[in-house]
């Protein structure tokens, strides 16, 4: 049988719960004050309207579309630099993004494993983007958001797709609003149809890594025109049927022959020869086969100017009786030092040297030289 507490414990333990009831008392009172004064600040705090909250929704929706990336370049489906961080602020900024076409009208998208996930998300763009023209970078992307895409085909303006072969036969025109192609076919053993897939009527600049990709196109209208590790066998006779370039960029192509009468390209402004140390040294004679009368811009690999560089420019100077503004010399300088490089040119305003400079990270190249005296 258990002893029961001394009277002096039940003692102490009455005068404890007496003081705690009496502490909590005074806290709901407290707790009742702080209420009765939180109520009118929460009732200004919801009657606030931010400032930003009272723009028109036509100027958020234009401050949104500077918040991408400007066309055409093309934000990624998802994360910070995409419009659907816009649709995460609050729900009027939603649905100011949700009807706003232009947040949705470019959008790159690489393969990621989730191919259904990936093709609803394309999809959605599409809807959101409404009736706008479309920019779009798709890189192995998933076999059901290419055909999505390509049921847009009439609204695209600039796309770059680096497509499986079994995928290719799919690319099928009309492309009425179609500006800018890059095709890259992801098989050294796919030789792309000859035959036509539609028409082209505004296509002007085109990137393709073998030209047989290219031979179903309308060189004749080309403004500016890539190859990417290219033989000359296969782009010299899309570069003869080419009379309206005005941008040629080699990347890692080789010259191969050198046709008989040379590549006369009267309306070429810029011209880019970018390519490793040549080890069988064909690469460095691709600049003796142009003549381009209307060059003021360059920019070569120092390898490929060769042993003389300062004979191989001027032989291009004086063939073609272009007037060049600006040189930008990329990776190893040339065989003499550059004073007396400069010195040899003192026509030539911009000069430029640059060790570090890399074609696959500085695709901004295509758009323009963008060199400046050093």
């Amino acid at each position: 049988m258990s002893q029961p507490y001394p009277k002096a414990t039940r003692a102490a333990d009455r005068a404890r719960v007496a003081a705690i009831d009496t502490e909590v008392s005074e806290l709901e009172e407290r707790i009742r004050v702080l209420q009765l004064e939180r109520e009118p600040c929460k009732r200004r705090l919801d009657a606030y309207i931010y400032p930003v909250l009272t723009l028109p929704n036509e100027i958020t929706s234009e401050i949104f579309i500077h918040f991408l990336p400007p066309y055409p370049a093309c934000p990624r489906l998802r994360g910070l630099e995409s419009p659907t961080s816009l649709t995460h602020i609050c729900r009027q900024w939603r649905e100011i993004a949700l009807a706003t076409p232009k947040l949705w009208r470019a959008f790159s998208t690489f393969c990621t494993g989730k191919e259904a996930a990936q093709a609803r998300v394309v999809q959605t763009w599409l809807d959101r983007s409404r009736s706008c023209q479309l920019s779009i970078r798709m890189v192995m992307g998933d076999l059901d958001a290419l055909v999505a895409i390509l049921l847009h085909r009439q609204r695209w303006q600039n796309v770059e797709l680096v497509i499986a072969s079994s995928e290719a036969a799919l690319i099928k025109g009309p492309f009425p609003l179609l500006e800018s192609l890059s095709l890259s076919v992801d098989d050294f053993h796919y030789t792309h149809p000859t035959t036509s897939f539609g028409d082209f009527p505004r296509l002007q600049a085109v990137t393709v890594d073998d030209a047989r990709h290219g031979n179903w196109l309308p060189a004749s209208q080309f403004t500016s025109l890539t190859f990417e590790d290219v033989a000359s066998e296969n782009y010299l006779p899309l570069l003869h049927g080419a009379a309206n370039l005005v941008r040629l960029n080699l990347i890692h192509c080789d010259a191969g022959e050198p046709p008989q009468n040379g590549v006369n390209l009267a309306r070429l402004e810029t011209l880019v020869i970018v390519d490793d140390p040549p080890e069988g040294g064909t690469s460095s004679r691709l600049l003796d086969m142009f003549t381009v009368p209307a060059l003021h811009s360059l920019c070569i690999s120092g390898e490929l100017l060769g042993s003389d560089p300062i004979s191989s420019l001027n032989l291009l100077i004086s063939r073609s009786g272009c007037k060049l503004q600006q040189v930008l010399v990329t990776g190893e300088s040339p065989n003499v030092p550059e004073k007396f490089f400069r010195a040899a040119f003192p026509s030539i305003p911009k000069i430029a040297f640059d060790s570090e400079y890399d074609w696959s990270t500085r695709r901004e190249f295509r758009d323009e030289l963008n060199i400046t005296s050093a």
